[in-house]
């Protein structure tokens, strides 16, 4: 029996064979495809030193309550601020606020930073039982959101994208420590 498909014709056992091979394709990508990359880089962070950025908005008064909003919802999970050490927050906030046009956009990046050794030193180190110095910085947990809304509404969608980030980040730091939830 032959299936007629823009003009060509196609044997049934073929399509067959084409849908089975396509089912075993997704079905092995998804077995040997990557997990989160962070999971468990998170564990005893409990002191981070912390930094918003925020371009395209000059208002200072706002960006403090930020400020003030994000640490106090850390310091309810325990999460204090230090000053001037590893490893760092930031959040990055970039904004157009375009008072002409009818759609604002905004996209804050919520980013943890920590020092590493890269896995030779650490082999390397292990092997000669120096401890070895040459530290880096490097990117332990990041999240990013992204969004368009119009002027009225900029301020807020903003403070509700940190929210969701803020969260992101709570979850998969009680996933990394999970005796810190008694």
């Amino acid at each position: 029996m032959l299936l007629q498909f823009c003009g060509n014709e196609f044997p049934l056992n073929y399509l067959n064979m084409m849908k089975r091979y396509i089912f075993y394709l997704n079905v092995l990508s998804s077995l040997y495809s990557q997990s989160l990359w962070y999971g468990g880089n998170l564990k005893h962070l409990n002191d981070v030193t912390f930094t918003l950025n925020v371009k395209g908005i000059d208002d200072g008064v706002w960006e403090k309550r930020l400020s003030s909003y994000i640490e106090l919802r850390l310091l309810e999970h325990n999460i204090r601020f230090n000053q001037n050490q590893m490893p760092k927050m930031v959040i990055d906030i970039n904004v157009i606020d375009s008072r002409v046009d009818q759609v604002s956009s905004f996209q804050a990046l919520f980013s943890i930073y920590n020092y590493s050794v890269s896995e030779t030193d650490y082999y390397g180190s292990m092997a000669d039982t120096v401890i070895t110095k040459k530290l880096m910085t490097s990117k332990v947990f990041s999240k990013e959101i992204m969004g368009q809304t119009s002027s009225q509404n900029l301020y807020k969608d903003i403070e509700r994208g940190i929210n969701s980030l803020v969260s992101h980040y709570l979850e998969q730091w009680y996933i990394d420590n999970p005796m810190k939830q008694f």
